[in-house]
């Protein structure tokens, strides 16, 4: 009995150190996931519910799902070195601060998700015809990072897509709502007026 119990246990970890070194070697160590919204206002009255951490959250649809979330706000209140930090129980703890900061065309920033890795996200305004066209991205980097991290990171990735696609498209129909809110006018409407 304790032979194929063995034999079994041990058939087990064959499969599983096989399926991490295809995992290793087959999967990238890099995620992006995009999406994009054309908003009817400007650059400039669109820029400000980006370039602030405590603006996005009004926009964000991550807060939402656990507004007991503690959040805290450090350095300046927007812009490079603008951060801030949250506690939660069903997010998990992390922080996410300004890197890059142009004004009415981009915003860069980092995040920390309490594990290595490299983590970003932009967000570009584009002029159109319409209004803004407002591009957001998320890339995360789990290279020369432990066996551990590396390997869920990159089995995670596969999936990044369907994980944050459809939060990320909340957040920009959110933003959206948010800006034609309080900017009336885009480009087009200013010529007539």
């Amino acid at each position: 009995m304790k032979s194929k119990a063995l034999k079994i246990v041990g058939g087990i970890i064959v499969v599983l150190v096989a399926l991490a070194i295809i995992a290793e070697v087959s999967l990238s160590p890099k995620s992006h996931i995009e999406r994009s919204i054309v908003v009817n206002a400007s650059p400039a009255a669109i820029f400000p519910l980006i370039n602030s951490l405590k603006n996005m959250n009004k926009w964000s649809p991550w807060l939402g799902k656990d507004p007991k979330s503690k959040v805290t706000f450090e350095g300046p209140d927007a812009g490079v070195g603008a951060k801030m930090k949250w506690e939660s129980q069903q997010l998990g703890n992390g922080a996410q601060w300004i890197l890059e900061s142009n004004p009415d065309q981009h915003m860069k920033s980092a995040m920390d998700f309490s594990m290595e890795g490299t983590y970003t996200s932009d967000i570009f305004l584009t002029p159109v015809d319409q209004g803004t066209k407002v591009t957001w991205s998320y890339d995360g980097d789990v290279t020369n990072t432990g066996i551990g991290t590396s390997l869920m990171g990159r089995v995670m990735g596969k999936f990044m897509d369907n994980m944050l696609g459809p939060d990320y498209e909340k957040g920009l129909a959110q933003l959206k709502n948010l800006a034609e809110s309080q900017a009336p006018t885009t480009p087009d409407t200013e010529q007539k007026n």
